[in-house]
């Protein structure tokens, strides 16, 4: 059978058994971890819990968003779940702002934690020359793709981000800052730009240029992700509905509100937050 989510979790059981010492699993959570908390931990969680092809945060059909159903519910219970067997950090050191610092100078460099459900950024800060230099990085750290809840296809599930080069309205001279951001654009200098940032190229000729696959470790794992990937609603409301989440996430990981009252305290701040442009699916 294909690995699913719970398999993830019985890992964490088993590192905790065999390896004191070391936390087992890292999932980001609540507030103070801000968009990690939504993108690298629940959203991570919830879009693995359907057939991989409707978005469940957003109906595009309809223009509104979807009220915490089964999948998001399911997606608490599991971060719930790592909370309440301290599989994860403390949850004070979880709810610390600065938790993705630790995870990233600290914990994964001294081999202090087992799993943690990240992105392909990570590894610029280990390059030569970085704030945490850790050049054996790719001897010490295994890559694996986040299954989805029950191994159904397509079998794993990623998120993506986004960043753009942008020219303000009112720019003074945007003819040359379109020039220089072409030039920035051009194959050369993106390929260059995407290796020293760790970045997934967004260019296709760049991709499969054997020269940036084998630039660094993890360029061609990351890269081969973006066939599944999933993209976060780029929609006005989504801070807000980022924050409802992480707020829900706070609320099962310090064990004061359960799955249900958080889902439902959930719904009410996303017909807050959306001005009440919610269905139920």
């Amino acid at each position: 059978m294909p690995p699913s989510s719970s398999d993830v979790l019985d890992a964490a059981r088993a590192i905790k058994e065999k390896v004191p010492g070391v936390t087992p699993l890292n999932v980001y959570t609540g507030k103070p971890a801000g968009e990690a908390a939504t993108m690298q931990g629940f959203e991570m969680l919830l879009y693995g819990t359907g057939d991989g092809t409707s978005d469940p945060l957003y109906d595009k059909a309809s223009k509104k968003w979807i009220a915490g159903g089964k999948g998001f519910r399911d997606a608490l219970a599991f971060v719930e779940t790592v909370y309440r067997e301290k599989l994860g950090p403390d949850v004070s050191d979880a709810l610390d702002p600065n938790i993705g610092t630790r995870v990233r100078g600290e914990l994964l460099p001294e081999g202090r934690l087992g799993i943690d459900l990240d992105g392909s950024w990570l590894p610029q800060d280990w390059l030569e020359g970085s704030g945490h230099e850790w050049p054996e990085w790719s001897k010490k750290l295994g890559l694996a793709p986040m299954p989805t809840q029950n191994g159904q296809a397509p079998g794993k599930v990623s998120m993506s981000g986004g960043w753009t080069w942008a020219i303000p309205a009112k720019a003074g001279n945007p003819d040359l800052a379109f020039e220089f951001v072409k030039t920035m654009q051009s194959k050369a200098n993106a390929q260059k730009w995407y290796i020293a940032n760790s970045g997934i190229a967004v260019r296709e000729d760049v991709a499969a240029d054997p020269a940036y696959v084998k630039a660094q470790p993890g360029i061609k794992f990351f890269t081969d992700l973006v066939a599944s990937t999933h993209y976060r609603p780029a929609y006005p409301a989504y801070p807000k509905v980022s924050t409802a989440i992480q707020e829900a996430m706070e609320g099962v990981t310090t064990g004061d509100v359960s799955v249900e009252d958080a889902a439902k305290a959930y719904d009410e701040e996303l017909k807050s937050a959306t001005d009440g442009q919610v269905i139920e699916k």
